[in-house]
């Protein structure tokens, strides 16, 4: 995957009258269009959904069950209902085992945060097992390798 940012500016009056704008990304791998609304002089609101992979926390590596968790967060628009839930992986096989789904809370400005936890050991990070977390066509990975530190 790849990620890119752009910023448009212009008059607000001028920016409602010619919504909605849409944003094209290019990239070896494919082209991507995502349309993108001015709801007004607050912020912009994702017309497609922003997936963030939180890695785990070494501290609680330390804990006696020498186990942490990984935080998959979904933000944007409500989802809709009967839409895919989070799913993990683990090296590219499903992880049903640990998981945990979170209910979606609203975070203001008509965006909604929902999440998915899983339990992941000690054993498993240290030895670099990849684990990815996808909601609709996005995708996030992680591992010890992947992290910084």
């Amino acid at each position: 995957s790849f990620l890119a940012a752009s910023r448009l500016g212009m008059p607000l009056d001028e920016g409602k009258s010619r919504q909605p704008f849409r944003c094209r990304a290019e990239h070896l791998r494919g082209i991507r269009s995502v349309p993108v609304s001015n709801p007004g002089s607050g912020a912009l609101i994702p017309m497609v959904p922003v997936v963030t992979l939180h890695p785990p926390s070494r501290e609680d590596f330390q804990g006696p069950y020498r186990n942490s968790t990984l935080l998959c967060q979904v933000r944007g628009p409500r989802r809709p209902p009967g839409a895919a839930p989070i799913r993990w992986l683990k090296n590219g096989n499903p992880l049903l085992e640990g998981v945990t789904p979170e209910e979606p809370a609203p975070e203001g400005s008509g965006l909604f945060v929902t999440g998915s936890r899983v339990v992941v050991t000690e054993a498993e990070w240290d030895r670099g097992d990849v684990f990815t977390c996808q909601a609709d066509e996005e995708m996030r990975n992680t591992s010890k390798a992947m992290e910084c530190g």
